[in-house]
């Protein structure tokens, strides 16, 4: 795992599932109520593995995280409530607003929001943006764009994580 701290933003490189896992409890040590996880990138990028990774972190049962594609949103209880929207079917972003996200944005629990870029101008103005690119056929390259605080946290839990994690 490479990991590389900038202003404002991290971007991890991952090679296996396994370091996909360990970024997923780096970020779930980071978010607190409230927060909003949007995540972009292309089909198969790992967007819902990552998602699956962060909720079973906050303690959510691991068989009862599944895609949200036909569902559209999930409700998972864990150290925090978690709630796991995908926009992938939506037809336009009115349709996003008919699932009445605002009635969850701000609660007690984390929203882990898929293909976020197609809804963009519906979310928070400080959700965390998390840019997933496949860059080979295990590895990803995750930009994350967060709170100064919480890029701090995630880029330490990374850094200090193991053998395997590269501050370089």
């Amino acid at each position: 795992m490479r990991v590389d701290r900038q202003t404002g933003e991290l971007v991890v490189s991952v090679t296996s599932e396994e370091e996909t896992v360990r970024l997923g409890k780096a970020i779930a040590s980071a978010v607190g109520p409230g927060d909003v996880l949007a995540l972009v990138g292309p089909l198969g990028a790992g967007k819902t593995r990552l998602s699956r990774a962060i909720a079973e972190a906050l303690g959510v049962d691991p068989g009862a995280i599944a895609s949200p594609t036909f569902v559209l949103i999930h409700e998972y209880e864990g150290r925090l409530p978690v709630y796991h929207f995908d926009a992938y079917r939506l037809d336009h972003p009115d349709a996003f607003d008919a699932l009445g996200p605002g009635d969850y944005f701000g609660r007690s629990g984390i929203c882990l929001v898929e293909w976020a870029d197609t809804v963009a101008d519906r979310l928070p103005d400080d959700s965390w943006w998390l840019r997933i690119d496949p860059t080979g056929l295990e590895s990803r390259r995750i930009l994350l764009r967060a709170p100064a605080p919480a890029i701090g946290r995630i880029a330490e839990s990374l850094e200090v994580g193991g053998p395997d994690s590269d501050p370089d």
